[in-house]
């Protein structure tokens, strides 16, 4: 299912009641099954974008579509939510956890349990499926996230700093894991990341957002197939990426740093509020 976002800016309404833009004329398409990561300074616009996409947030100026129909709202069912904070509930088994966006769809509790566990025998957690969040390692908790939205069965996948609650040798470990189970999937995803590493490991496509208001400066092709191993990271291909990268974002922070004007802010307020991450995350209430 492709995926663009065709001249999308957004603007929002500061404390001080100013007007300030976060996200400037953004063009991109993302086909079916592609992994594009989204990196750049912080106060960028990279979270307030991937809100945008997923139809927590409505543009200024602009549209996003998935095959031609315009995203107004989120809906779980076409492009599910994955979160840094997991946003799972304690009282639920990981199970029902992994089936709550189901409920609340109206699929009666055998179907949804059934599509629940699929996914996570997917991610590797069948075995605590009658656990509790609480039981969980932070990396299995993720997986319990990935899994729900999984199980909404989305064309697209959206994940905001997904391992960014993660040790670094625990973002690394559960990356293999995940880049395993999304290609496997076939999902297409946009993920944002501060992480150059995760950036290229993960990414067929790499876009890189200017210091704010985010505009795409850059839409680098990382080569080679997915899944990968770590042994990736070792190449001269990924030190060159990320090489590359590392250059770019110093010469936005340098640039920032030479003006006056304080970098928009990463999300308009009540775009990233618990209420709405819950709501694009389970498909509940709105």
């Amino acid at each position: 299912m492709s995926l663009r976002a065709e001249g999308i800016s957004i603007t929002y309404e500061s404390a001080d009641g100013r007007r300030k833009r976060a996200v400037s004329d953004v063009d991109i398409t993302i086909a079916t099954g592609e992994f594009v990561s989204v990196i750049g300074p912080s106060g960028c616009g990279k979270s307030t974008l991937l809100h945008c996409v997923g139809g927590m947030l409505a543009p200024t100026a602009g549209r996003v579509t998935l095959d031609g129909a315009e995203v107004r709202e989120p809906d779980p069912a076409r492009a599910a939510f994955v979160f840094q904070d997991y946003s799972l509930y304690p009282w639920k088994s990981v199970l029902d956890n992994a089936a709550i966006g189901l409920r609340f769809a109206g699929v009666d509790r055998r179907t949804r349990r059934e599509r629940a566990m699929r996914q996570l025998e997917l991610v590797g957690l069948a075995e605590v499926a009658h656990s509790y969040p609480s039981e969980l390692s932070g990396g299995m908790q993720q997986r319990v996230a990935v899994a729900r939205a999984l199980t909404m069965e989305p064309d697209i996948l959206l994940m905001d700093e997904p391992f960014g609650a993660l040790d670094e040798q625990s973002r690394r470990r559960l990356g293999v894991e995940m880049s395993r189970i999304l290609t496997a999937a076939g999902k297409t995803v946009v993920m944002v990341t501060h992480s150059l590493d995760e950036a290229v490991y993960w990414a067929d496509r790499v876009l890189v957002l200017s210091r704010g208001p985010g505009r795409v400066i850059q839409d680098i092709r990382v080569e080679g197939p997915r899944p990968r191993t770590l042994d990736f990271m070792t190449t001269p291909a990924f030190d060159a990426q990320r090489v590359r990268l590392f250059t770019l974002l110093e010469h936005e922070y340098d640039e920032a740093e030479r003006t006056a004007d304080r970098p928009a802010a990463e999300e308009p307020p009540g775009a990233g509020t618990k209420l709405a991450k819950d709501a694009a995350a389970s498909g509940g209430p709105r």
